[in-house]
């Protein structure tokens, strides 16, 4: 993806004595030709080490500039897919970054603008080769998916109130208090209620971001767009992470007082994201309202992204604004963090505990099935599952009959293991999601009966999961006993996953088997 860096540089300008006796019209012709800026200009091509230093790199992504002349100004540019230019660094001396999208082309041109002292204007191109990724990075993995693109809206779970923007004293403690339990937050609003907070916004006008269903979309070249739920567009810009440490909570607070307190910044254009204000930043004529353009990131995942913004001098324990997202649309990064991550049994889904069952097919949309478990006859708590091994392929307990026990998606790998409460392996095998609609309810039920069913298609090797067995089909040798492959996603987010295996032929309310899973 091509990620743009903006390096302000301080530019000095070459001041000559003027004589107003001397009539202009006979100054000399500039001397600055593409050959002098040519010269003049001078760079070093290098790659970045994971510890965060540099090595020269014939094809390298990061270059660092040198001007031998004292011009007016000078402006390093290249163009976006749209031909529209982006400025990559001014200034005498300097680096910028240039990463093309993945598959993208690695010869790539930037090029240089000198301004000299009488105005005269020369530029100069310059081709070189980059490495083009072959993935995204972990930062915008989790910002935009390994797609491309993500769907962010408010996280209206993140506190009991439902709020997910306000103020805050800022860091009360390291950053961690802030994302497990909001220490520090003095105040919330839910997102219906950012009505009565227009006059924190730049217009005192709804806009449609003020519901739980507005939502912002980021996708790997950068741009982010916001819109109401209704699906109309209300602002869009641009963004860029400027500082990460691959999840690792490496950066300072403003103040200094907390050494561990962010994941990195944020950098968008002003007024990009959802409800993009500052608290008490607004006057009555909303003239002067603060939109941020740097963000400290307090919590991104595959799920989450929470940020903070104290203004320049904030200091411990006074006022910062804070927001709260979440996203269920990326498949791949609920179910692994692009890493490893684990599931165990949901015994919270029902109030008997149970987390494995049977239930009359389809009975409603997907929604009243996960939501109220519409539809279920029966469900097992996972101690009771040692009463129920004559569904299994053996008929012998393996120590997933326990509520500790657990099962881990491991996204490099495209693997998933089970395991038993004490850490002893059960199994193993490949999964991938092979249907996906960012999170929409988009598939049918096997019947035909309900058009919003489910979310997508788990697929797996047969027996990969905790208690993989299709309930009724064994007989009394365990010979014929099921191990579905495909499982019809009911929920997947960052704490929950739900699973229906519905056999060929399956109709409206004849027996099929579900799954309740949350994050260990």
């Amino acid at each position: 993806m091509k990620k743009i860096i903006f390096g302000l540089f301080a530019a000095a300008g070459l001041l000559t004595a003027c004589d107003p006796s001397v009539d202009s019209i006979s100054a000399p012709a500039s001397s600055l030709t593409s050959q002098v800026v040519d010269s003049e200009f001078s760079f070093k091509q290098c790659a970045q080490n994971e510890d965060g230093t540099y090595v020269d790199a014939a094809d390298g992504n990061f270059f660092f500039f040198n001007v031998s002349a004292p011009y007016k100004s000078v402006v390093v540019y290249n163009y976006d897919a749209d031909g529209n230019e982006n400025i990559l660094a001014s200034g005498f001396s300097g680096n910028f970054k240039i990463q093309p999208k993945r598959g993208g082309d690695p010869n790539q041109s930037f090029y240089v603008r000198a301004v000299d002292k009488d105005g005269t204007v020369v530029e100069i191109k310059k081709d070189v080769v980059v490495f083009v990724p072959t993935e995204l990075s972990s930062d915008m993995k989790f910002l935009c998916s390994a797609s491309g693109t993500k769907v962010w809206t408010w996280d209206t779970g993140f506190r009991s109130d439902g709020a997910v923007w306000g103020n805050l004293g800022y860091a009360p403690g390291d950053g961690n208090s802030f994302v497990n339990d909001g220490n520090g937050i003095w105040w919330g609003c839910p997102p219906a209620d950012l009505t009565g907070q227009l006059g924190h916004s730049d217009t005192g006008v709804a806009t449609g971001e003020e519901d739980p269903n507005a939502y912002m979309v980021l996708d790997e070249d950068g741009n982010v767009k916001c819109f109401a739920s209704d699906g109309v567009q209300i602002r869009s810009g641009k963004f860029r992470v400027t500082a990460w440490d691959e999840g690792n909570r490496s950066f300072a607070s403003a103040d200094g007082s907390q050494p561990a307190w962010s994941l990195g910044t944020l950098h968008t254009d002003a007024g990009s994201i959802l409800f993009p204000f500052q608290i008490n930043s607004h006057n009555d004529d909303h003239d002067k309202t603060t939109c941020p353009t740097d963000f400290e990131i307090m919590q991104l995942d595959g799920s989450h992204l929470k940020l903070i913004y104290p203004q320049a001098g904030t200091g411990g324990w006074t006022e910062a604004t804070w927001w709260a997202f979440k996203s269920n649309s990326d498949a791949e990064g609920s179910l692994t963090n692009y890493g490893e991550k684990s599931w165990t049994w949901d015994t919270e889904f029902r109030g008997d505990g149970g987390a494995w069952g049977n239930l009359g097919y389809a009975p409603g949309d997907g929604n009243s099935f996960v939501n109220d478990g519409n539809g279920i006859w029966w469900g097992c708590p996972p101690a009771d599952l040692t009463g129920q091994l004559n569904h299994s392929d053996t008929g012998a307990a393996t120590g997933e009959e326990d509520a500790g026990a657990y099962m881990t998606f491991n996204y490099q790998k495209g693997t998933i293991s089970s395991f038993a409460a004490n850490g002893s392996q059960i199994r193993s095998g490949k999964f991938e999601i092979s249907a996906w609609d960012q999170g929409k309810r988009s598939y049918a039920s096997v019947d035909g009966s309900q058009a919003a069913w489910s979310l997508g298609t788990l697929h797996t090797d047969a027996g990969s999961i905790l208690f993989p067995f299709q309930i009724n089909s064994h007989n009394d040798d365990h010979d014929k006993t099921t191990c579905p492959t495909d499982f019809e996603i009911m929920q997947l987010d960052g704490s929950h996953l739900k699973l229906i295996y519905p056999q060929s032929g399956t109709g409206g309310w004849t027996e099929a088997t579900w799954w309740a899973f949350k994050k260990k």
